[in-house]
């Protein structure tokens, strides 16, 4: 006899779009709703899209934690899968982060259950300050008003020598 694995796919159908700043961080949304809420998820699979590369998964630990497998100290799990949510966090953005992304969640049970979510993230550059205009206006505004106070000084100066 063949064993038949029953294999449902759920598919979010809007595409959500996160905005962040380089250098900030920025969540990856992504909320499913499991069959039973008794059934965890086994993994949380980040990916990128065109061209697909895998990012980081997330996978439940025995006392209940998530460790990330791979993707390093960038990404963290900031939802509550047991809630259905796995929304991650995405440390130190940088405008090579701005793609779509795809979020896989992996529940087994008597079948295998995958949701999936896209997400697209928008990273705009941080603005750029001239340090040197910075430190250049509170000098010229005390320049000024030094200017002013020693011009009120000397007038004060002539009008007391005419008295």
């Amino acid at each position: 006899p063949l064993l038949q694995k029953v294999i449902h796919l759920t598919v979010r159908g809007n595409v959500s779009v996160v905005t962040g700043t380089e250098g900030a961080s920025a969540t990856l949304p992504c909320v499913f709703s499991p069959p039973l809420l008794s059934h965890m998820p086994r993994t949380v699979t980040w990916m990128r899209k065109d061209p697909y590369r895998h990012i980081v998964t997330f996978r439940t630990q025995t006392d209940g934690s998530w460790a990330a497998e791979n993707g390093g100290t960038r990404f963290e799990l900031v939802g509550k899968p047991e809630w259905g949510n796995t929304s991650t966090r995405i440390k130190q953005l940088s405008v090579e982060d701005s793609h779509g992304y795809l979020c896989l969640v992996e529940i087994v049970t008597s079948t295998y259950h995958l949701f999936q979510c896209e997400i697209q993230l928008q990273i705009a550059t941080a603005p750029q300050f001239s340090y040197t205009l910075i430190l250049c206006i509170p000098l010229g505004v005390k320049s000024l008003v030094l200017l002013v106070m020693g011009f009120i000084l000397i007038r004060d100066k002539t009008r007391r020598s005419r008295d």
